[in-house]
């Protein structure tokens, strides 16, 4: 599917309107992603170009498109809608890991859930935070837990491999 100089692709339009449907700015939505993004880059990728002069066309590389895609709920059936096939399998890679949990993880129980939620809270009350910054937050806080995870299971070297891109 081609389109003019200028105008975005039908990929950067479907992850505009998910990201606008989860009521996230393209900054918050960046903080999310495991790889390194801006939120200047992510409004590039739904514009479809630069602003320079001329414009400059941009499209997402396929590795970028499937975090960013998993990041607003996008499926990878719809990038496959979108001519994005190669994204769409990365994509359904990303799910697949997400899927794999430790054999001891098991679902929190609602009292635990509270708990947790309480001590984010309470940590979170000193700062007078917008709803993107405590978004991005949490999003360091899974990153975090996730990379010590990997440490604790000698695989340090997994969150290194979620920075590139």
């Amino acid at each position: 599917m081609g389109h003019q100089e200028g105008e975005a692709p039908p990929e950067a339009l479907l992850i505009r309107l998910a990201r606008q449907a989860k009521g996230l700015s393209p900054e918050a939505a960046a903080a999310l992603l495991p790889i390194k993004l801006s939120g200047n880059r992510w409004r590039q990728i739904e514009k479809g170009y630069e602003r320079r002069v001329p414009l400059k066309s941009v499209r997402a590389p396929d590795a970028t498109l499937a975090h960013m895609a998993h990041v607003v709920g996008v499926s990878p059936e719809r990038l496959d809608d979108v001519d994005r096939p190669d994204a769409a399998n990365i994509l359904r890679e990303i799910l697949r890991s997400d899927g794999e949990t430790p054999a001891n993880s098991e679902a929190l129980t609602t009292r635990e859930q509270e708990m947790l939620a309480e001590m984010v809270a309470s940590a979170a009350e000193g700062f007078d935070l917008t709803p993107e910054q405590l978004d991005a937050a949490m999003a360091r806080a899974r990153q975090l837990v996730m990379e010590r995870r990997a440490s604790r299971a000698g695989g340090g070297g997994d969150a290194q491999r979620g920075r590139a891109s």
